[in-house]
This record gives C-alpha cells, sequence and structure tokens, in this order.
C-alpha cells in the first residue's frame, strides 16, 4: 500500500490585497515578503507561560499601553506583503489611538516571544532581524527550557537568567522565576 502525500500547490506571493480580502488560507501562519510561514502549532507550556506574562503585563501596563495577546497580526510591509504573528504585543494607547480590527500597522513598544522547542534558530534570527528593521522598541524573547531571556533594544541586546530583574517599560520589572513558578510547579 502506498503511503499518502500531501501536494503542496507551487508557491504563492501572498499580497496585502489577498490579506484585506481574507484568501490567505487559516493555517498560514505568518507572511515574509509575499511567502507563507507554516508553524506548527506549540503547547501548553507555552500557553501557560504566554499567559502568565500576559497577566503580569496587562496588570501593570493595562491603563496605559494595549496589551494584546494571541498570534497578534503585526503588519510590518504591505509591499511585499510581511504580517507578522507576536505572542503578546504591547503598544502606547498615545500612539494607536484605536484597536484595529486587524493587524497592528505601527511597530509596538515591546513584543515577547515565548521560543518553543520546534523553534528553529533560523525562524528566531529572521524574526528578530524583522522586528528590528520594523522598529519595534523592545523585543523580549523567552526560553522557557532554559530559563532566559534575551532582550533586545535597538542594537543591544542582553542575556538575563530566570533570577535577573529586567527593566522592561515605564519601570516595570519582570522576572522570569517569579513567572515560571507561578505555572510550572
Amino acid at each position: 500500500m502506498k503511503e499518502a502525500v500531501l501536494e503542496r500547490p507551487k508557491e504563492r506571493i501572498w499580497t496585502y490585497e489577498d490579506y484585506l480580502s481574507g484568501r490567505i488560507p487559516a493555517e498560514v501562519s505568518e507572511v515574509v515578503r509575499g511567502k507563507e510561514v507554516r508553524k506548527m502549532p506549540t503547547g501548553g507550556l507555552h500557553g501557560i507561560v504566554v499567559g502568565a506574562i500576559y497577566r503580569f503585563l496587562h496588570e501593570r501596563l493595562g491603563e496605559r499601553f494595549y496589551v494584546f495577546v494571541g498570534e497578534v497580526g503585526l503588519l510590518l510591509s504591505q509591499d511585499p506583503l510581511t504580517l507578522r504573528a507576536g505572542d503578546i504585543v504591547v503598544v502606547s494607547k498615545h500612539r494607536l489611538k484605536d484597536v484595529p480590527e486587524g493587524a497592528i500597522p505601527i511597530p509596538p513598544d515591546l513584543v515577547v516571544e515565548v521560543v518553543s522547542p520546534h523553534d528553529s534558530a533560523e525562524y528566531v534570527q529572521r524574526k528578530v532581524r524583522d522586528y528590528k528593521g520594523w522598529g519595534v522598541r523592545i523585543q523580549m524573547w523567552v526560553y522557557p527550557r532554559l530559563q532566559e531571556i534575551v532582550l533586545i533594544r535597538g542594537e543591544n541586546m542582553e542575556v538575563f537568567d530566570a533570577d535577573d530583574e529586567v527593566d522592561l517599560l515605564e519601570n516595570v520589572r519582570f522576572n522570569l522565576r517569579n513567572i515560571l513558578k507561578e505555572v510550572i510547579k
């Protein structure tokens, strides 16, 4: 008996018009320079860590910032279409007057990404460069298994252990160990 093989269509270049009209299939996680990116769904650890960080940030920043969660669409470029998805996205309410129904059209003040075991180093590096080139003010990459944080502000990159206090926005200090002990028993 032959094994069934899923045929992939020829590579398609997606456009901003495709995005606006809803023609991009749901299984496409992100679009980078018009080309689709598909990722495996994340696991339970990823979800619980994202939820705990969201709760922490929303409690401390929610009055002055929008704190979005859940593979939030970020419109880095219309042509060629580059649409990334952030785990947690924080944008000042002064800069983003209204919450868009679609993707966030301006660079966030903070993007938090929780790295899953199946995220390749190449995928992470490309996403870091895309965020940096777009003007994301602060990137926080959380590695739950390693219990480390990589914080990127402009050209500066720092690596923190779970016990370190990390300055994020407006005197909000983040400690990964406190977050992990809440969610990992």
